[in-house]
């Protein structure tokens, strides 16, 4: 349950996701996204609820929820950059999205207790991915994205895992937005050592991995992203059970590194330091 705030951060996840709007969304990474969504709940799930999505990045999942019947999609992000690159996403594909559709886009901080209050018990669907462990305040912004969801709601979340090499992430993280002068060769270095990796393990020659992702678009959000949190998956299960939840789907469970030793190949290999994925429903 380390932080990384407190200091500058250069970094731009919008901008980032903006370049991966521009450069590599096409409909059959829409496809794969919106088929990524099912693993959580089945398809019927998702028709005709409200969709909040706290943290929307790209907007490819808010606009994966319009696509799987939701009747009103609401997303947000501290980010103005995200908001943009959902904009774009929005319009550069507006031709596939139904004729009926209610879709809400906005720049909003899960940690502005106005705008949580706004929202609070509207979400049938409330969904953040990858989000809530760089606000530097993320059990607080656990907390906020629960009050979102309704009576019998789901609340779907992705929190970066406590693996044994956490820290010494948070150290090169720190670095990396230290030095921007340095940032173009570090994503250089790291980008081409995280996607030539991937292609050999993967024996493919495709980029892209799974939600409809790039590996290379998300090794520069891996290496430069701050604030950095972490936890293992049963302090993720008990602190949103105690909010009045019950884990009802867990698809991505990582082993707790909290105490373990590990290697300079395992920490720079990033074992097991990827997302703890959970999905709540709350008690009526």
């Amino acid at each position: 349950m380390e932080g990384g705030f407190g200091m500058k951060i250069t970094f731009s996840f919008g901008k980032n996701w903006k370049n991966y709007v521009k450069n590599v969304v096409d409909e059959r990474v829409i496809q794969e996204a919106k088929e990524s969504l099912l693993k959580y709940l089945p398809e019927n799930g998702f028709k005709d609820k409200v969709f909040i999505d706290v943290g929307c990045g790209s907007g490819l999942f808010s606009f994966s929820a319009v696509l799987l019947g939701c009747k009103h999609v609401i997303s947000f992000d501290i980010d103005p950059a995200s908001v943009e690159a959902t904009l774009l996403l929005k319009e550069k594909f507006s031709h596939i999205l139904p004729s009926n559709y209610s879709w809400d886009i906005f720049q909003g901080n899960i940690l502005d207790s106005s705008l949580v209050e706004s929202l609070k018990e509207k979400g049938d669907i409330v969904y953040s991915w990858g989000v809530l462990h760089h606000t530097g305040k993320m059990w607080e912004a656990i907390k906020n994205t629960a009050n979102l969801v309704k009576d019998g709601g789901y609340l779907i979340l992705a929190i970066y895992n406590h693996a044994p090499s956490s820290e010494f992430w948070l150290k090169v993280k720190k670095f990396y937005n230290k030095h921007p002068l340095l940032q173009p060769l570090l994503i250089a270095l790291y980008g081409s050592y995280a996607t030539f990796g991937f292609m050999i393990r993967r024996k493919t020659l495709k980029f892209r991995r799974e939600r409809g992702m790039h590996v290379f678009y998300d090794a520069i959000d891996w290496l430069g992203g701050l604030p950095y949190e972490f936890a293992c998956f049963d302090e993720v299960k008990e602190y949103v059970e105690n909010l009045g939840f019950n884990l009802i789907n867990a698809p991505t469970k990582l082993p707790c590194g909290k105490g373990v030793k590990s290697n300079i190949f395992d920490k720079i290999r990033a074992r097991n330091v990827g997302c703890n994925e959970l999905v709540f429903q709350k008690v009526v």
